[in-house]
């Protein structure tokens, strides 16, 4: 298979007017589990939708530059290896020696409970039980999200009514 041109996303940031982007990598996007590194995604992807394709859950979608990404607004992601297998490009680390990724549910200050409204939707979506709600005295509980625990698989974040919960890149040695 051909490889794909050069894509240069902060050039199509800038035509599309996205400016201020402080980072080399332009690009918010969460790739697909076990993927190596964001530029050698970009530099060996062929941007062939098999991935998108194989997806059971179907939550992986054409990005900026027609680049697969997560988009966990439509679900989570189970683990389940399919956008590997489906793969013939050299985009992927070995699942059975890494982690998938480092990437982890936060929740932001628009969050009901934290709002003094009593929803525990989240922790209800939450698989690996890394969301809690510790009861409160004169209060909602407030969500509490054990790092450690949480897979970064983003079940918690089609389910949330306020779309508070997002999933970021976090340092490895980070707990809450």
């Amino acid at each position: 298979m051909a490889k794909s041109p050069e894509v240069s996303l902060s050039r199509r940031n800038l035509l599309r007017g996205k400016f201020g982007f402080a980072r080399t990598n332009t690009s918010d996007a969460i790739r697909l589990p076990w993927s190596i590194g964001e530029q050698h995604f970009i530099d060996h992807c062929t941007r062939c939708n098999e991935c998108v394709s194989a997806c059971p859950e179907n939550i992986i979608v054409k990005g900026n530059g027609g680049f697969p990404e997560l988009n966990f607004n439509l679900g989570e992601c189970t683990f389940c290896q399919e956008c590997l297998d489906s793969c013939n490009e050299p985009l992927f680390s070995d699942p059975s020696e890494t982690k998938a990724w480092l990437y982890k549910a936060v929740i932001d200050d628009s969050c009901l409970a934290k709002n003094n409204v009593h929803c525990q939707t989240c922790q209800d979506n939450c698989e690996p039980y890394a969301i809690a709600f510790p009861p409160r005295i004169g209060g909602a509980p407030q969500p509490k999200i054990d790092l450690f625990d949480c897979n970064g698989c983003g079940g918690c974040v089609k389910s949330c009514p306020s779309n508070s919960i997002k999933i970021i890149l976090i340092n490895e040695g980070s707990h809450e």
